[in-house]
Formats: structure tokens, sequence, C-alpha cells
């Protein structure tokens, strides 16, 4: 359980190949995932909404059997006290590597919950196969639309930089050069509106997230497979970029 669509595929894509996986962004989707059938729950700490330790109290409660691994970018003394308090097994530090984190697994799952290490099964007749999707065909034409949205957005009044990312995080396009810190606060700030958004009680989909600093304004908007970043000059200004993004995108 991650916040970032990023690491949750990195993840995924790590884990895949020898156990079943099920990946949630937030504590209520990885409370609402666990089975009967979950062995394990490896979570990021510091997120928006519920945290990982909320999330493993949450856990304690319901199923106090369940093994609960926790994953974070700084530990500290005080975070391996609470989670020892709360029974947590581990705590791995970011970024997860396979030859550190598949060892660790195996050792509070046990080498046979590993789908590589059992014997392989007899081959069962393959399904028909789903129609293929050409990746770099559907990429190019997000970069594309990222392209001429920026385009539209370089020339609008009062618009000091703007950029656009797919849906798992990536740049498809800026007007000026962006870090890679800038880009997973960006991340950061919307997927903690998204998570917000049905603890106050708003079930619609989110429509812009709106940061001032000093007379300057940063406009979150989602756009078609991924998501718009503006950097604005005023308030009036990014409502003005909300509107035409709207109308543009509608």
């Amino acid at each position: 359980m991650d916040d970032s669509p990023g690491l949750l595929q990195t993840m995924s894509a790590m884990l895949q190949p020898h156990l079943p996986v099920t990946l949630a962004d937030s504590g209520r989707a990885a409370l609402d995932s666990v089975t009967p059938d979950t062995a394990l729950v490896l979570t990021d700490v510091r997120m928006p909404g519920m945290s990982g330790i909320e999330l493993a109290e949450q856990l304690r409660r319901r199923h106090p059997r369940l093994p609960v691994l926790f994953m974070t970018g700084v530990v500290e003394e005080e975070l391996r006290a609470q989670a020892k308090a709360l029974g947590v097994c581990e705590v791995l530090r970011k970024p997860l590597r396979a030859e550190r984190l598949l060892p660790t697994l195996k050792g509070w799952l046990g080498s046979e919950a590993f789908q590589a290490d059992q014997p392989p099964a007899a081959p069962a007749p393959a399904p028909a196969a789903p129609p293929a999707v050409d990746e770099a065909a559907e990429r190019l034409k997000l970069a594309e639309d990222a392209s001429s949205l920026l385009a539209g957005l370089g020339v609008l009044p009062g618009v000091s930089a703007a950029a656009v990312l797919d849906g798992r995080g990536a740049l498809l396009g800026a007007t000026t050069s962006v870090s890679a810190e800038i880009l997973a606060y960006v991340r950061f700030l919307f997927n903690g509106a998204r998570t917000l958004s049905p603890h106050l009680a708003q079930p619609g989909p989110l429509r812009a997230v709106q940061v001032e600093f000093q007379e300057q304004v940063l406009v979150l908007c989602p756009v078609p497979g991924g998501l718009s970043a503006i950097l604005v000059r005023d308030t009036p200004t990014a409502s003005s970029v909300k509107a035409w993004l709207r109308q543009r995108l509608n």
C-alpha cells in the first residue's frame, strides 16, 4: 500500500512474478482489500489520510495475526518504537530492492508461498488472447495530447509554467524544466486531495487542487490519461486557467 502510483507499479512488477499481489493507494482501500487469503501487508508509513501507523492499528484490531511490514524513506527510532508496540514485523528503508525485499518476504511467508519456488504445473490450455494494446502508440498519443495542451497553456496570460504527467506520475511534457522533487510533491498533493475527498462526503471526481504561495498559485487538474500542473501569477488567473481547461477538455 502506497499513495504513489509509480511506486505501486514498481512494486507490482517486482513481486508479481513470485506472489499474488493486491495494490492499494490508501489506508481505506487497503483495509477493504484484506481477505482471508491475505498473507501479509506491506505499507508505506507517511501518507495523506490514514497513515501506515493508523492502518497497522486497524489491522491489529481486525486481523491480529496478519503480518504487517512498514516501508519508509526515513527510519527513525521513534518509528521503530511505534512499530514494535504495534507488533509490526519489520521496518524497511526505501527504495526497496528485489535482492533485499524478496528474502525478507520469504522469511515471513516461507519459500512455499513463492510461485517461482513451486514445481511447474501442467500447462493449461491457453485462453483466447485479448486484443493486443500497442503501448508505444498509446504513449505517443498521450505525449501528443500533452504537447497540444501545453501549447495552449503556454500562451495563456499569467501562466508561469505548466507540466503534464501520465497516470503513473511520469512526465509527458513541460513548458520549462521540472525537477524530480517537484514532480513527487505534485503527485503527493493530488493523491492526498483525491484520498481526502470521500472523507468530506464528496464522492464525485476531483476537479482541481489549488495551492497558494504568496502571490503565485499552483493548480492541479486531472486530464485524460493523467494530470496537469500549472503555476500562475494569482488567484484570478487560476480561475481562468481552470475554466479554460474544462472548456478544452469537455
